[in-house]
């Protein structure tokens, strides 16, 4: 398979590559030039806002992994280029190269305004905290029109707290490790189909925010487990907390 990484720079770009390098032949790109992911596969520099500069990387690819984007809040001006109109290109590049699989980085925070405790699943209703988790959840309403349209299937990856480990109470319920990240995007490329789903990113099947039991039928096993953290962080809790899923997000430009 030769996939195509956008956003390999990142921090969860960058780990992907390292390790599926060796059986995958990768296509890496960002906008940003990075000597060390030449190690894993074929870099190539590009603005995924410019639909020309998009559709170049698209010779030859079987599947996409999309992490390019503004990976936090910021003013609408930039969300709409790095994510809204990013993604965009990527399915419309998709679609002419007829590639039919796509990963797709959401977000927890396309959901983010969803109260905590509920153990929300993967039909729960968008309620984005910020312009970020709305570009997320656009991008999922995208997903869900290409496939229609087009029969381009996505899993949309509702990612929580990607960290080394856990660093605060909430995420508990929100942590995702570096393998178990790896783990679930190799599960969502080699899955036999997808159609349109959507998986929680955490190191869970099931916790008192996420019902992610539907990503166990592509054979995710989560690795590593929040609660060997519990004494260490549960009463680490930021100032701004929240009773939403979101978290200080929810907060943001209030």
């Amino acid at each position: 398979m030769k996939p195509l990484i956008t956003g390999a720079a990142g921090h969860i770009g960058k780990n992907l590559a390292k390790a599926i390098y060796r059986k995958y032949d990768l296509v890496l790109t960002d906008v940003k030039e990075d000597e060390e992911l030449h190690r894993y596969g074929h870099f190539i520099q590009a603005d995924l806002a410019n639909a020309q500069e998009t559709e170049q990387l698209m010779d030859g690819i079987d599947a996409i992994v999309h992490l390019g984007a503004i990976a936090t809040e910021s003013t609408y001006e930039k969300i709409q280029k790095a994510n809204f109109d990013s993604t965009l290109h990527i399915y419309e590049a998709a679609r002419k190269h007829g590639i039919k699989r796509i990963v797709f980085a959401s977000s927890n925070h396309a959901v983010g305004f969803h109260p905590i405790n509920q153990s929300i699943g993967p039909d729960a209703p968008h309620l984005p905290d910020t312009f970020y988790g709305a570009s997320k959840a656009f991008g999922e309403n995208l997903a869900n029109m290409y496939h229609k349209k087009h029969g381009i299937e996505t899993a949309c990856l509702r990612i929580g707290s990607y960290l080394e480990k856990p660093a605060e109470h909430r995420n508990l319920n929100t942590w995702i490790s570096i393998r178990d990240m790896n783990q679930l995007i190799v599960r969502c490329l080699e899955a036999d189909r997808i159609g349109t789903s959507v998986f929680y990113g955490v190191s869970s099947l099931h916790n008192d925010y996420f019902d992610n039991r539907d990503a166990a039928k592509i054979g995710y096993a989560p690795e590593d487990n929040p609660e060997d953290y519990r004494e260490e962080i549960e009463n680490v809790k930021l100032e701004n907390v929240t009773d939403y899923i979101g978290g200080a997000f929810t907060n943001f430009g209030r």
